[in-house]
């Protein structure tokens, strides 16, 4: 007879009655969650985080006592648990979650404003399913891990107050290091493996651990990069702008969001609009960014990273490079196999970096990846498959 699975223990932490509730309700609805208590601040938050030592947290930004940056930076030092952020949609509130990334949260959602024309139902099937994501992160692969006996962050928390002025996002990882800053322990598969094809386009296809990841492989490609770079990030609207933004900082290419209508050039990295389609129509010779509502798959992602590597298995076709990197689902599977049968090359992360091994799983259990490697070998890798073409 075989044992029910525990449902998955989630700590709300909230200043707002109504989210908490709301957030409650939401959650509820699975029987695969159960909510374990609510907080109010940062600082109870952590408290009761000590006491009940939920799978998962969501944690608001903006809060009284100890805001959401705070009880994050705590949380990540003490007792690394997976967090995703309900972050409102304007220009602050992408700033602080992106912020919060930074610090080792695994995912945003948008905070429903509670007025009429929210997508609750929407909200709902994509709070529930990256809880379900965050679940299955090892914690200790989240930033901050500490091996200080988790008592010590009460005191911590009692006693002093926690200075965020000094807290500095972490420096891209370099080539030779693994995303836990621990040299690479594994051969990646398929060492030393070129495309057939010269690359003419690079796309990557990201989604929860996503954003850290990206600022681990973009900052290593040089500013000479001779060919164009599109990202897809599954992210809530209003938050890939501020996304590309911060990467630009990073960066020697030059990083935006991509527009509709736009020809593609080299050295730089477009960054998909959240809450559309991004996908690549070849006219003239050129390759131009179509950017809109249409999808020629049923998905549930805008973006979706199967809806942009099959506009390329057209437009493009064997000179396209794929790359899957850390996230749930098997969005860009479908896609991947299709460059594939054109002689497209394939990079997927592996296992031991992933925040999530979802995505890359799937390719790689579809018999797709020409190389595996980790979150740190990544960019390396893909300079490699571009300066030395095969």
């Amino acid at each position: 007879m075989s044992v029910p699975k525990r449902p998955i223990g989630v700590l709300i932490v909230d200043d707002s009655p109504f989210m908490r509730l709301t957030l409650q309700k939401i959650l509820s609805q699975d029987s695969g969650i159960r909510v374990i208590d609510t907080a109010r601040d940062g600082r109870d938050g952590i408290l009761k985080l000590q006491a009940l030592r939920p799978q998962v947290v969501t944690m608001d930004v903006e809060m009284p006592i100890m805001d959401g940056l705070q009880a994050l930076e705590e949380i990540m030092r003490w007792q690394p648990t997976p967090v995703i952020i309900l972050s409102s949609v304007t220009t602050e509130g992408a700033k602080a979650t992106l912020k919060a990334l930074d610090l080792g949260a695994i995912d945003v959602v948008a905070k429903p404003s509670g007025k009429p024309g929210d997508n609750l139902q929407a909200l709902s099937h994509d709070l529930i399913e990256k809880v379900k994501a965050a679940a299955l992160v090892n914690p200790a692969r989240l930033k901050g891990k500490s091996s200080t006996y988790v008592g010590t962050m009460a005191a911590s928390i009692t006693n002093s107050s926690v200075n965020t002025a000094t807290s500095k996002a972490a420096a891209p990882v370099s080539p030779a290091m693994s995303s836990t800053g621990q040299g690479t322990r594994a051969v990646s598969n398929g060492k030393g493996i070129l495309p057939k094809h010269p690359v003419e386009i690079v796309a990557i296809g990201t989604s929860t651990g996503g954003p850290s990841a990206l600022q681990a492989v973009l900052p290593t490609l040089p500013g000479n990069f001779p060919v164009p770079v599109l990202v897809a990030q599954h992210m809530p609207p209003g938050f890939t702008g501020p996304l590309a933004q911060r990467l630009n900082g990073l960066c020697a290419l030059n990083v935006k969001e991509g527009i509709h209508g736009e020809i593609l050039k080299a050295g730089n990295v477009y960054v998909a609009q959240a809450g559309k389609q991004l996908q690549v129509q070849s006219k003239s010779g050129q390759l131009v960014l179509h950017i809109g509502e249409e999808s020629p798959i049923p998905t549930l992602y805008r973006p979706s990273v199967d809806v942009m590597f099959l506009s390329l298995a057209k437009a493009v076709g064997k000179g396209t490079l794929g790359v899957v990197m850390t996230g749930m689902g098997s969005d860009g599977t479908k896609g991947m196999k299709e460059l594939k049968a054109l002689e497209g090359f394939a990079i997927a992360e592996s296992e031991e970096s992933c925040v999530v091994y979802g995505m890359p799983r799937s390719v790689v259990e579809a018999g797709l990846a020409d190389r595996i490697v980790p979150l740190g070998e990544i960019g390396k890798t893909i300079v490699e498959c571009v300066m030395r073409r095969g």
